[in-house]
């Protein structure tokens, strides 16, 4: 039998407990085996190795439940195409992604993606919900040991090019894109697909037991779009596309009614940014059983507004985060994602509530629940630990790690009881 190991830390936060002085996990063959103090997990387990952290906070690893990690390499991409300013507007962000993105080389995409997992795992990510658009890239997924799915994009107005891009994807779903990270589906946007291609998709979805991630009520022009046909994307997104607008009439009514009418949404499917949503629409995406993944960098970079985060939380409607990608937000860190969201929501989320939503939520967004998002015996010996360079308090722990950001470094991320924190 493998030896037990006692894991050891100044603080050990469980999520689904209040954060413990001198605690520690037991751990053995890859499975927590027991929570709690140090002082009595080492007496009761006097033969168990020792590890300990010292002045540190062991908990979870984070979750980023949106993510495009193919377009970590954009910032330099876009300053070497001349085009590092700021955008006028969200469709005009849009543009600029799709002309710098239009030169690049599938290398280019996949060395990208293998930087973007690797950051990932510096920042204390334990798990990614990807959007993979190009499937050529797939490889640099099979080396990591992140946990997740990766959703393969689907997008396009055109009925053949949809079917094609289907037909693409169904030829990869035998194989799983790593050992711990499955396939899900993602119909871009409700925009950027017809009435017919959404149906589509989603009973390809539905055929194959996919789980959906669908970019969904971001922003104003979106709204605008699909009540009436008018506005920036009508005008300058589908003059670009050449789309025509007039060939699939604007639904008229919300971007959240479009996708959860006639069952195109299911239980657990992902609706992501959820910013632009009235009560109804908040209703709605509870009655579905969908999860909304905030990415409030993301949503401020592009000044599409801030999501309803006090409603949803009072609706019920579980939360998870994501950092978008390097094209909307400075980092594919979580924890900077937090610290962002405690400035842009005051007062509508406590400490405790957005830790949850980095890990449990996350975890059970993406299907992971079984393996990690909390430290309980039965568990996937999955955790990272964190320095700390102050030394807070125990009833100051929650609100000191969501507010220190960039400031926090993460020494060690374990995956089934494996360090796998690389060079960072």
């Amino acid at each position: 039998m493998d030896r037990a190991t006692l894991y050891r830390a100044r603080f050990l936060l469980p999520i689904s407990a209040p954060p413990l002085e001198d605690g520690a996990l037991l751990v053995r063959s890859g499975l927590v085996c027991a929570v709690g103090s140090h002082r009595q997990l080492a007496a009761a387990h006097p033969d168990a190795a020792l590890v300990d952290f010292g002045d540190a906070v062991l908990l979870p690893p984070l979750v980023n439940a949106h993510t495009h990690l193919e377009l970590s390499d954009y910032p330099r991409w876009a300053a070497a195409a001349g085009d590092a300013g700021q955008p006028r507007d969200f469709v005009d962000w849009i543009l600029r992604l799709v002309q710098v993105r239009r030169g690049l080389s599938a290398a280019q995409l996949h060395d990208s993606l293998a930087a973007g997992l690797q950051q990932s795992l510096c920042a204390g990510t334990g798990a990614v919900g990807d959007i993979l658009t190009s499937l050529d890239a797939i490889s640099a997924y099979r080396p990591s040991p992140l946990r997740g799915r990766v959703f393969a994009e689907v997008l396009g107005r055109d009925p053949d090019q949809v079917a094609g891009r289907l037909l693409a994807i169904e030829g990869r779903l035998a194989e799983p894109p790593a050992e711990h990270l499955a396939w899900g589906l993602a119909p871009h946007a409700p925009y950027t697909l017809s009435a017919s291609a959404t149906d589509r998709v989603f009973a390809f979805a539905e055929r194959h037991a996919l789980q959906c991630s669908i970019h969904l009520a971001e922003s104003a022009a979106e709204s605008r779009f699909l009540a009436n046909g008018s506005g920036a994307i009508a005008e300058h997104l589908f003059a670009a596309a050449r789309w025509d607008a007039a060939a699939d009439p604007a639904p008229g009514c919300s971007p959240v009614r479009v996708i959860c009418r006639q069952g195109r949404l299911k239980p657990g499917d992902l609706a992501v940014h959820g910013v632009q949503v009235d009560g109804a629409d908040i209703e709605l995406i509870k009655e579905h059983g969908c999860c909304v993944v905030l990415c409030p960098r993301s949503n401020a970079a592009l000044a599409v507004g801030r999501a309803p985060v006090a409603a949803y939380l009072a609706a019920g409607v579980p939360l998870a985060l994501g950092t978008d990608s390097l094209a909307s937000a400075p980092s594919l860190s979580i924890w900077e994602e937090i610290a962002f969201a405690m400035t842009c929501y005051p007062g509508q989320a406590s400490p405790r509530d957005w830790l949850e939503m980095a890990t449990r939520g996350g975890a059970r967004a993406l299907g992971q629940q079984a393996r990690l998002g909390q430290l309980d015996p039965g568990q996937e010996a999955s955790f990272q630990v964190v320095a700390l360079p102050d030394r807070p308090a125990l009833a100051e722990l929650e609100e000191f790690l969501c507010t220190s950001g960039g400031n926090l470094r993460v020494t060690h991320l374990y995956l089934a009881a494996r360090n796998v924190l690389p060079e960072c």
